[in-house]
C-alpha cells in the first residue's frame, strides 16, 4: 500500500510537470486548465485501463450483428494503478488551487 502511495504521489508531481512545460510552451494558463487537463487525463485512464461496460457492449453487439451471433453481455472490470491515482491527486490539487487562485 505504501508503494502505491509513493508511486500515486509521483505520478502527480510528473503529470504536473508535464502540464506546466505544455502550458509555458504553448502558452496557454496553467491555472486555468489544469483541473480540466487532470479530470480528461483521469476520465482516459479510467477507461483504457477497465474491460467490459457499455462501451464493450456497443461494440460487442455491432461485432455480433455482423456476424450473426448471440452477444454476452460482460460485467465492467477496471484494474486501475498508481498512474490512475496520481492524476485523481493531481486533479483534487489543481481543484484547490484553482480555487484559491480565482477567489
Amino acid at each position: 500500500m505504501k508503494k502505491v502511495i509513493g508511486r500515486a504521489i509521483l505520478a502527480s508531481l510528473i503529470i504536473g510537470l508535464i502540464v506546466w512545460a505544455l502550458s509555458a510552451f504553448f502558452s496557454f494558463s496553467y491555472f486555468e486548465w489544469s483541473f480540466l487537463i487532470g479530470i480528461g487525463l483521469s476520465v482516459i485512464l479510467y477507461f483504457f485501463n477497465s474491460s467490459g461496460g457499455i462501451l464493450s457492449d456497443a461494440i460487442n453487439f455491432e461485432a455480433s450483428q455482423a456476424g450473426w451471433k448471440i452477444q454476452r453481455d460482460s460485467e465492467m472490470k477496471v484494474n486501475v494503478g498508481a498512474v490512475f491515482y496520481g492524476s485523481l491527486l493531481y486533479t483534487l490539487i489543481s481543484l484547490i488551487l484553482t480555487i484559491v487562485a480565482f477567489y
